[in-house]
């Protein structure tokens, strides 16, 4: 127990439910247990439906995990999660599409099924494509996790940024699909919109891990 935990981690997803929290530093992780130390704010963010919390932590009784150090951890964890956040966010797209190509299918306009016009046609093929691009990558990183494999930090990257692309582009068409419905609260488009934008920023933005992905494809080059 190091006894002196003392920062602010803004914002931790979940932080004001859960028990434990796994905070970074500079020389590692370190487990916290909620209790005497630590305060939580709970905040409002882009997606209603997911809560998030300001933790303040003032000399709280911490555990480091491991030896690692802060970054080279990090970085280990993140792999991990980028894989499991590409399946949620694999999910988000699917349900879009699905949505999308429902209304598609139901809404007529000038005694036709929208569905039927090119405009809708091309939204929803390009739904497909990233969805399926996004899928097969994100099989590539769950393979490289259950294997334990070396190229894990590749996978991890790829699938994180294929996922992050597809989820958003799924859930702006679909709002474009449902046209003036889509954008009032009544529908749910919205919800997707916002949980696609605020899982793109968990573990890492998109601007870090396509710089990654690209620093691993480098590496890989470069061998």
């Amino acid at each position: 127990s190091c006894g002196d935990g003392a920062g602010e981690k803004i914002p931790v997803t979940d932080g004001d439910v859960a028990d434990l929290i796994v905070v970074l530093a500079r020389d590692g992780l370190y487990i916290v247990e909620k209790g005497a130390g630590v305060t939580a704010e709970v905040l409002e963010t882009l997606d209603p439906t997911r809560s998030a919390a300001r933790l303040t932590f003032t000399d709280a009784p911490c555990e480091k995990l491991g030896t690692d150090d802060g970054i080279a951890a990090m970085q280990a964890v993140f792999d991990r999660a980028a894989v499991l956040l590409a399946f949620e966010q694999l999910g988000g797209a699917d349900r879009c599409l699905d949505m999308a190509k429902g209304y598609a299918l139901d809404r007529y306009a000038f005694g036709r099924q929208i569905g039927g016009y090119q405009a809708i046609k091309h939204k929803l093929a390009d739904m497909y494509v990233k969805n399926e691009l996004a899928r097969s990558n994100a099989y590539y990183g769950a393979w490289a996790l259950n294997a334990g494999a070396a190229e894990l930090p590749l996978a991890a990257a790829t699938a994180r940024v294929a996922a992050s692309d597809a989820y958003w582009f799924a859930s702006k068409e679909n709002i474009q699909t449902h046209g003036g419905m889509g954008f009032t609260w009544e529908s749910d488009c919205h919800l997707y919109y916002r949980r696609s934008r605020q899982l793109a920023l968990v573990a890492g933005s998109p601007a870090a891990w396509r710089e990654r992905l690209v620093g691993q494809l480098e590496m890989r080059n470069a061998a």
